[in-house]
């Protein structure tokens, strides 16, 4: 049994992610659930009925973004062992895998517990989502760089690779410091962020720490394209094979 065009997962993983998130906003601004301007994408997938779009549609972006971290990890490991490659990476093949496994279990955390009702396994969720999500990220355009002789690899994708790194790294310590100075000059306020508005203090510094999570989400979906041309020249071969059961007694195709 032969599976190919593997590419589709990360191309489905990147359009369905946008397409979720527009939906949810979509949602919760008709409802008034949110205030219009910019909130976080968290928030547009709260309450009911945003809530089942969200985390249905991101727990299939869950598992599709897992089958691709699977594939890559295959992908390399097939191709160190098939030749004599330049340069070898197993260990750091391995951790990338934990980190990808972990960045797709942050998502599906962040689909099924809402930051209005779960906050704290919302946000630990969230810290695998974007954090070790981006690490892993890193560790995928490091090895890009070091195995220029994959098949499918070409400069052009590595440089998008490199510069999205690069971006990421600046919207994360933009948003992390903006919410923290955000919420600081806001003080013990009793209002949800989703309510957050321009005659609250600190909304100015709330905007920034949105607009820098909404792309930061998009440069996940960008960096998921980038393995599509790789996973083009993959065809996955499956086994299937019946436990003590003899092969001549098996019926022939």
């Amino acid at each position: 049994m032969n599976v190919e065009k593997l590419y589709l997962f990360p191309l489905l993983f990147a359009a369905l992610v946008p397409v979720t998130l527009l939906i949810t906003y979509i949602i919760a601004v008709s409802d008034d659930d949110v205030y219009p301007f910019f909130p976080y994408v968290s928030d547009t997938g709260t309450l009911p009925p945003e809530s089942c779009v969200f985390g249905q549609f991101l727990n299939i972006a869950a598992l599709l973004i897992l089958i691709t971290v699977c594939v890559r990890y295959k992908q390399l490991d097939t191709f160190w062992s098939s030749q004599d490659a330049a340069t070898k990476f197993p260990k750091t093949n391995n951790v990338a895998l934990v980190m990808g496994v972990l960045a797709a279990l942050g998502l599906s955390i962040v689909a099924n517990f809402q930051v209005d009702h779960v906050k704290s396994v919302h946000i630990i969720g969230a810290f695998f989502a974007f954090i070790v999500g981006g690490m892993y990220f890193y560790i995928q355009a490091y090895i890009s760089w070091s195995t220029r002789d994959i098949p499918g690899s070409s400069k052009i994708v590595r440089v998008a690779q490199l510069i999205i790194c690069v971006l990421y790294a600046v919207f994360a310590i933009i948003g992390i410091v903006t919410v923290i100075v955000g919420k600081s000059k806001l003080g013990p306020s009793t209002i949800l962020t989703r309510e957050w508005s321009p005659e609250y203090a600190g909304y100015a510094e709330h905007v920034v720490s949105t607009v820098m999570e909404w792309l930061g989400t998009f440069l996940i979906c960008a960096f998921a394209l980038t393995f599509v041309p790789e996973f083009k020249q993959l065809n996955l071969e499956l086994t299937f094979k019946i436990k003590n059961v003899d092969s001549n007694l098996m019926p022939s195709a």
